[in-house]
């Protein structure tokens, strides 16, 4: 079992090193473990563009989002145990569990949300966009029109 595990390391970092060799920060990854991995590689390397483009993030704010996921889990040079993807809704929608330790032997665990889109995975990595802030619901916002109560059907 060590050889077998020892094998998939290698590979692992060998497709993650093969990733980082065309000077872009566009991940390499083509499948839903793969995916994971290059998460584990950008974080390691501090890479905000590749952390983007594993989310699919494309508001404005998602820069400075990816920024602060980089400062938080970044450069802690991470090397993973275990990564467990469980499909949960489906073959498209699934959560990925990761299980590694840092460069000081600190246990790290992470679980993210692994999606499928128009064959390309996805993490959801970045924080939701901010949703609006007043506390009322779409259908809270106008008044009433008319009536002290509510309507009632009469019928002719």
């Amino acid at each position: 079992m060590n050889r077998r595990y020892f094998a998939s390391v290698t590979l692992a970092a060998l497709l993650a090193l093969a990733g980082c060799d065309s000077g872009d920060s566009e991940p390499k990854a083509s499948g839903d473990r793969e995916t994971v991995e290059a998460y584990i590689t950008a974080l390691n390397e501090r890479d905000t563009g590749a952390l983007l483009k594993l989310d699919g993030a494309t508001d404005p704010a998602a820069e400075r989002d990816a920024e602060k996921v980089i400062k938080e889990k970044g450069g802690r040079g991470l090397k993973v145990d275990d990564i467990q993807i469980n499909y949960d809704l489906g073959p498209d929608v699934g959560s990925a569990k990761i299980t590694a330790k840092d460069s000081k032997g600190a246990d790290y665990n992470e679980s993210l949300t692994i999606t499928r889109d128009g064959g390309k995975w996805h993490l959801t990595i970045l924080p939701a966009p901010k949703q609006d802030q007043s506390g009322k619901t779409p259908a809270e916002t106008g008044k009433p029109s008319g009536g002290a109560g509510p309507s009632k059907s009469v019928s002719g």
